[in-house]
């Protein structure tokens, strides 16, 4: 029906635009999406803020001294700004 071939289409284009958002731009990916293995970044000149973001390119560019935590316990310092 009619109906039907509408409502497979519209999903259709949902998942399609969902997919196009989600792998749109590779380099933000990590950043947009929530991260399966959690975590947070803290920042020098960001005093007491838990920033979002499972990966060193989600910090922010003006971030200094910026450091990923994770939660499995690890960590790694940011030293490279990121390129946008």
């Amino acid at each position: 029906s009619m109906a039907a071939t509408m409502k497979l289409t519209i999903t259709f284009l949902l998942l399609v635009s969902a997919a196009l958002v989600v792998f749109g731009d590779a380099k933000k990916a990590p950043c947009a999406v929530v991260c399966v293995q959690g975590g947070h970044i803290t920042c020098d000149n960001y005093p007491g803020q838990k920033l979002d973001g499972c990966d060193c390119q989600c910090a922010p560019k003006d971030g200094k001294g910026c450091v990923l935590h994770l939660n499995s316990g690890s960590t790694n310092q940011c030293t490279t700004t990121p390129e946008y």
